[in-house]
């Protein structure tokens, strides 16, 4: 990391993906898009969907790359000459940006397209990205349809958005669409570990886990929360700065919680309490990890280890709980907490809620009443 005053770049910026080979994730999506380059059957609309952070935005500026990099048309932009470099800076003339979240109005658009009748001034094509583009007004999309149905040869569309059920179908008709899928725990937890190993920051890995989770997908969520738990950590990914700063109790306060229920365990309830009080956590983001915690063990009941990536629970957890609960009592337990959740709202506190919700998941296990 740099120690230069006023020069570090944010995790998410300095990492993003200059090429496909660079993108983590989305394999169904890259190998489709590299194929029609590579075969030169450039379509004149595409259009990029998925949630936040996932690489909308990136991969459309991969794919003005890939049709104005100055050795050819081709999946492997070189990166090196003028128009890659003016592309990835942002300042490339026939390459054109809009966020449709701040230009709605139709006279916007209509002065946009207007533009679309000249030539690109320096490039193959003149390169529209769009963005949230499901923002733009009824009329706006209307004058948009009128260039997509017949737009000249250089000019290509590229649209990006978060709701793409907002999009008219006339539009949709007319893009070539991708789905873009939210990245695995897995995936972001690797990215992370390999980013800060590159940076030569210290990482714990269970601290990368967590955060990976948090993110929800998001691979700019994940490295944003980075750079956030890392000043925490006095430079270094700490699994005690990133519980602090996230509000979560951690995996091993969940086992805690699910031993609790464990028929051969005595139910230290007392001491529970008083680890969670010490770290004084956000008992909502608790309750939301006790539900995936019985979720996971459910989960894994029905279909074991199969690799499928699909659990956020470490593997000796698993292991361990998926034995002594019946997948009823899971069920159950699943049940408790989410109600939990519910009333969470109407509770006089936090604290107040995450304690109740204990209470009756004790109350009514199935594993305590056989044991008297």
């Amino acid at each position: 990391m740099s120690e230069k005053i006023g020069e570090y770049q944010a995790l998410a910026r300095k990492y993003r993906p200059q090429t496909f080979a660079d993108v983590v994730g989305q394999d169904h999506v890259l190998s489709a898009l590299c194929n029609t380059i590579d075969a030169k059957r450039i379509h004149h609309a595409y259009l990029l969907t998925g949630t936040r952070g996932i690489g909308k935005t990136t991969i459309a500026r991969i794919i003005a790359k890939s049709l104005e990099c100055e050795t050819g048309i081709t999946s492997k932009p070189c990166l090196q000459c003028d128009a890659c470099k003016a592309i990835a800076a942002g300042n490339y003339p026939d390459v054109i940006e809009i966020d449709a979240a701040s230009q709605t109005k139709v006279d916007d658009t209509r002065q946009l397209l207007e533009n679309t009748q000249y030539p690109p001034l320096t490039g193959r094509y003149k390169i529209y990205i769009i963005d949230e583009v499901h923002m733009l007004t009824n009329n706006s999309f209307n004058a948009l349809l009128k260039t997509l149905e017949e737009p000249p040869s250089y000019v290509k569309f590229i649209l990006a958005t978060t709701d793409p059920h907002k999009i008219p179908t006339t539009v949709l008709s007319r893009c070539l669409q991708f789905q873009l899928k939210a990245l695995s725990v897995d995936e972001i937890k690797n990215r992370i570990i390999s980013i800060l190993a590159t940076e030569g920051v210290p990482c714990e890995i269970e601290a990368a886990q967590l955060i990976a989770r948090a993110a929800k997908g998001s691979m700019r969520d994940a490295l944003s929360l980075c750079d956030q738990a890392i000043a925490l950590g006095s430079g270094a990914l700490e699994r005690k700065s990133v519980i602090t700063m996230l509000g979560t109790a951690g995996d091993g306060l969940i086992a805690e919680i699910i031993d609790l229920l464990a028929p051969e365990t005595e139910a230290n309830l007392a001491g529970v309490l008083s680890k969670f009080a010490q770290i004084s956590p956000n008992f909502k983001a608790v309750l939301d990890d006790l539900a995936i915690a019985f979720h996971d063990l459910a989960l894994y009941q029905m279909i074991g280890d199969n690799a499928l990536g699909v659990f956020t629970l470490p593997q000796d957890i698993l292991n361990t709980y998926a034995k002594v609960f019946s997948p009823e009592s899971v069920q159950l337990y699943y049940q408790i907490v989410l109600e939990g959740i519910k009333e969470y709202s109407a509770a006089p506190d936090g604290k107040s809620a995450f304690e109740m919700t204990l209470l009756r998941l004790l109350a009514f296990s199935p594993e305590k009443k056989k044991n008297g």
